[in-house]
């Protein structure tokens, strides 16, 4: 039962692509799941900077295929020496399934 219950585990995963361009970090949570799922996302961002915070919330539905990648969504964030920005991803189905994940950029603080 453990077994099935860590295959189901790693099979569901949420991650971040990103890249760097100029003074910009490029950010795109990524997601695949083991099934189908007409899932809520919530993307919360928080960026520290001299000049002070700021945080944002994006929150919306989409439908997941099974097995297959999807970006769900892109953030292009400008970024000055000495600031970052903490971006966590929230995904769930409201039936049990919920994949948290974040980054921190620079990921030298």
């Amino acid at each position: 039962m453990q077994i099935l219950l860590i295959a189901a585990v790693m099979s569901n995963q949420l991650w971040f692509d990103t890249q760097t361009e100029a003074d910009f970090y490029i950010v795109r949570p990524m997601a695949t799941l083991s099934q189908n799922c007409a899932c809520q996302v919530s993307i919360d961002v928080l960026h520290r900077a001299a000049q002070g915070q700021s945080t944002s919330r994006q929150q919306g539905s989409v439908n997941l295929a099974a097995n297959q990648t999807l970006s769900l969504g892109q953030m292009r964030i400008a970024m000055q020496k000495g600031d970052w920005t903490q971006v966590t991803v929230t995904l769930t189905n409201g039936q049990g399934l919920r994949l948290e994940r974040q980054i921190i950029v620079p990921n030298n603080r």
